[in-house]
C-alpha cells in the first residue's frame, strides 16, 4: 500500500532542490545488506542511486522500498528519533553528512522550506501506513496489499510473489495469508500461479 502511495505523493521538486545542493560532495558506495541508522550515527544520508528498504527498528518490519533519490535522517536533524533504519538491497551510492555540515548546506541554499516539505511527506507516509494496518482485520489488510501488488505489476512491471510481499510488509502470519488468498481464489476474485498475481477482480469489502 505504501509503495504506490510513495510514488504518487513524492515531493520531487523539494527533494531535488536539496539533493542538487549537495552536488560535488563526497560519495561512497554501500554493498548489499549494509545498514544506515541515523539515530546511531547522528548523520544525515543523501541516497543518490540504488535500492534500500525502510525498516522499523522495533521489529525490523519492512515499511517501504526506496528506489529513487531521497534524504534520510531529517527527523534526527531536528533531534527527534526516526524509529526507522535503512537496509541496502542493491549497491547504493550515498553521501553522508554530520548535522552541522548538513545544516550549513541547507542554510547556504535557503532550503528550510524544502526540508520542511520533505519532513511533512515522511510523516504523511507513516500516517498512511498506520491507516492501513491499525484497527484493521487481516482480510482488509490483505485486500489493500493485493490492490497495491496489482498496480505495481501492471503499471511498473514489478515481479512480485504475493505471499512473500504481504508477509514482508505486515505482521500477519503466513498461514493467515495463505488461508485468505485460498478463499479468494476459490471465489474467483483473484488468480494466482506460482505465487504471482495473474488477475484481480472486484474484491469484497468484508471477508
Amino acid at each position: 500500500m505504501l509503495n504506490t502511495y510513495v510514488k504518487k505523493t513524492r515531493p520531487e521538486s523539494a527533494l531535488q532542490s536539496i539533493i542538487s545542493a549537495t552536488a560535488g560532495c563526497e560519495e561512497k558506495t554501500l554493498k548489499k545488506w549494509a545498514r544506515m541508522d541515523a539515530d546511531e550515527s547522528g548523520c544525515i544520508y543523501v541516497v543518490l542511486k540504488g535500492e534500500v528498504e525502510v525498516r522499523r527498528r522495533s521489529d525490523d518490519l519492512c515499511i517501504a522500498v526506496a528506489e529513487k533519490q531521497f534524504v534520510y535522517g531529517i527527523a534526527d536533524f531536528f533531534d527527534e528519533e526516526s524509529n526507522v533504519y535503512l537496509l541496502v538491497r542493491a549497491d547504493t551510492v550515498i553521501q553522508q553528512f554530520d548535522k552541522q555540515q548538513f545544516e550549513q548546506v541547507v542554510a547556504a541554499n535557503a532550503l528550510w522550506p524544502e526540508l520542511g516539505r520533505v519532513l511533512a511527506w515522511y510523516m504523511a507516509l507513516l500516517s498512511k501506513r498506520d491507516d492501513v494496518l491499525i484497527a484493521r482485520t487481516a482480510y482488509t489488510i490483505i485486500r489493500e496489499y493485493l490492490i497495491e501488488i496489482n498496480e505495481l505489476t501492471l503499471q511498473y512491471g514489478r515481479d512480485i510473489n504475493v505471499y512473500d510481499y504481504i508477509q514482508e510488509y505486515t505482521s500477519l502470519a503466513r498461514s493467515t495469508i495463505v488461508k485468505i488468498l485460498a478463499e479468494l481464489k476459490k471465489g474467483e476474485y483473484i488468480a494466482v500461479k506460482n505465487g504471482k498475481l495473474l488477475s484481480l477482480g472486484c474484491l469484497p469489502e468484508k471477508y
